[in-house]
């Protein structure tokens, strides 16, 4: 199950776009692991890359948000905390010992990708452009 990206996902703003590609990158590293039957094993990095980066994407982009009054701001960071308490939780079932498949987290990562990106985070793309973020 890679993850392809392609114009779909773009929310016409650089680097919102690039900060996403990269989360593109850290599933597909999972997937790559789990088609080289290491899936098992890269369930721990994947969590732990996912919730960094994703903390640092999120603190960027409602920055960007913020700053241009996006009406929908406090909407979109319940959102965020969402998936961060999501990924945190799969955190500590792993690191308690009980089993976290490497395909929960994919599930997890691609019901992300696609429905947060191309739904929520498409709808902030016209109120940046219209200020000037591209």
């Amino acid at each position: 199950m890679a993850f392809e990206w392609d114009n779909s996902y773009s929310v016409k703003v650089a680097v919102c776009d690039e900060q996403h590609m990269k989360l593109f990158d850290i599933m597909n590293e999972l997937a790559n692991a789990m088609r080289m039957g290491k899936g098992r094993e890269a369930v721990d990095s994947t969590l732990n890359q996912l919730l960094e980066y994703t903390q640092t994407h999120f603190r960027d982009e409602e920055a960007l948000l913020e700053k241009t009054n996006y009406p929908q701001l406090a909407a979109h960071q319940q959102m965020h905390r969402m998936f961060v308490s999501k990924v945190q939780s799969m955190q500590t079932l792993a690191r308690s010992g009980k089993r976290t498949s490497a395909m929960q987290v994919l599930q997890l990562g691609r019901e992300w990708l696609v429905n947060h990106i191309q739904k929520a985070d498409k709808q902030y793309s016209a109120h940046l452009n219209a200020a000037g973020i591209r």
